[in-house]
């Protein structure tokens, strides 16, 4: 559950970041003392990142030939 009060002086937090998955607030800022909230990166859209990043193209063998 995001914040909704800044932890700095109290006052409302607003959206600064947004996933670009599933659009929900990762990130938000206060406007009166400007204080950002840390990142919170979703896992369920996040994993979608992680697992394309592990899987590798395919690896083309070609024949070794002889003249």
């Amino acid at each position: 559950m995001p914040d909704e009060l800044c932890r700095n002086c109290g006052m409302n937090l607003q959206v600064q970041n947004k996933c670009f998955t599933c659009k929900e607030p990762i990130q938000q800022i206060c406007s009166e003392c400007s204080y950002a909230t840390l990142e919170r990166i979703h896992s369920r859209c996040s994993s979608g990142f992680e697992m394309m990043s592990m899987i590798e193209p395919p690896v083309q063998i070609f024949p070794i030939t002889t003249a």
